[in-house]
């Protein structure tokens, strides 16, 4: 029971209401580092196959994913992944559903986003989604 009440805690006391306000201006922010070459490390939480969770170094050349783990990208052995502009589009389309729960964390920098995650429907279980970005590095 004290389990359960510190997690509600913990759970509470970080919930942050995320508008699209929030993605306009870190959008901006990533925008303007005229990023078009650079590579992170995705982990994905989701109920979903292994191959997709990851983590995944994802290469990223004008804005396409070129590599993956340092094999070509191919969909079909990880599922589809996402560039950060594509990221951040899934961002602002997920919260104009309107989800149950929705936390976004953005670089404070750079603009582009850490730690996302939707529930989108509190009835439905394992249809919830996380997304961490780490290792980001921009290249020229």
């Amino acid at each position: 029971m004290k389990i359960l009440a510190l997690l509600l805690i913990l759970f509470c006391s970080c919930s942050k209401s995320i508008t699209t306000n929030d993605v306009s201006s870190n959008r901006l922010k990533w925008v303007s580092t005229k990023a078009v070459n650079y590579e992170f490390t995705l982990q994905i939480s989701c109920y979903c196959a292994v191959e997709r969770i990851g983590p995944h170094l994802i290469k990223v050349l004008n804005d396409k994913i070129i590599s993956v783990n340092n094999l070509p990208y191919d969909v079909t052995k990880t599922g589809p992944l996402m560039t950060i502009d594509e990221l951040i589009a899934y961002i602002k389309t997920s919260i104009d559903k309107n989800p149950y729960i929705k936390k976004v964390e953005y670089n404070s920098v750079l603009g582009y986003p850490e730690h996302v995650y939707f529930d989108f429907v509190k009835e439905i279980a394992d249809e919830e989604v996380g997304f961490e970005i780490t290792n980001f590095k921009i290249n020229s």
